[in-house]
């Protein structure tokens, strides 16, 4: 299985129309595959969306967005309201949960970990062992490594029922997972479900 991470970044103000627009057109793109989830940042790169869509291969990928151009359906009509489109293509970790609709909250937590070559790895083995006690704080939501893209990246997404909740599972777990020597560099940004988000 792979999952691709699609984060479009728009002009400001358009979030509310570029997400109206995939409520209104998503049942097209859905008869052929499912949408993990849909958001908007909170923090970090504003006016961005970020999208997942989980597929058994990138063939499978290949072939479902070839389908969608003949005759054309999808992508919903997005150009007047972009401003940069990218593009990840994440393979799941074995003991990542499964991408299926759920109600989780109102914020979501988008970590991204670059490490040296290697520390991906290690990061995997660590976590395998720690993720079920952290995991009793806030729903772990995905978490995998980058195939296509930017390289030796670890993903991790985490749900909370509001930004009260988020604090709260920082003031009382037991700690950040373990990263490894090999950590180099972090970013998270906050984001927010769309109302057609499988995952809210």
């Amino acid at each position: 299985m792979i999952v691709e991470m699609r984060t479009y970044v728009l002009k400001p103000g358009a979030v509310p129309a570029v997400e109206a627009l995939f409520g209104e057109h998503l049942q097209h793109r859905t008869a052929l595959s499912p949408l993990a989830g849909l958001w908007h940042t909170l923090t970090g790169r504003l006016n961005s969306i970020v999208h997942l869509w989980p597929y058994a291969s990138v063939e499978e990928r290949d072939r479902i967005r070839n389908a969608m151009m003949m005759p054309p359906k999808w992508p919903p009509p997005l150009r007047p309201y972009l401003a940069e489109m990218h593009a990840t293509i994440l393979k799941p970790a074995g003991f990542s949960p499964a991408l299926a609709p759920a109600s989780h909250g109102s914020l979501y937590e988008f970590c991204i970990d670059e490490y040296s070559p290697g520390g991906v790895a290690e990061c995997q083995e660590k976590w395998s062992a720690e993720l079920p006690a952290r995991a009793k704080h806030a729903a772990l939501v995905f978490c995998g490594t980058s195939d296509i893209g930017p390289l030796n990246r670890w993903f991790h997404i985490w749900a909370y029922r509001n930004a009260a909740h988020r604090q709260d599972v920082y003031s009382n777990a037991e700690g950040p997972l373990e990263r490894t020597s090999k950590l180099l560099n972090q970013e998270l940004f906050l984001a927010a479900p769309a109302e057609c988000s499988p995952l809210k």
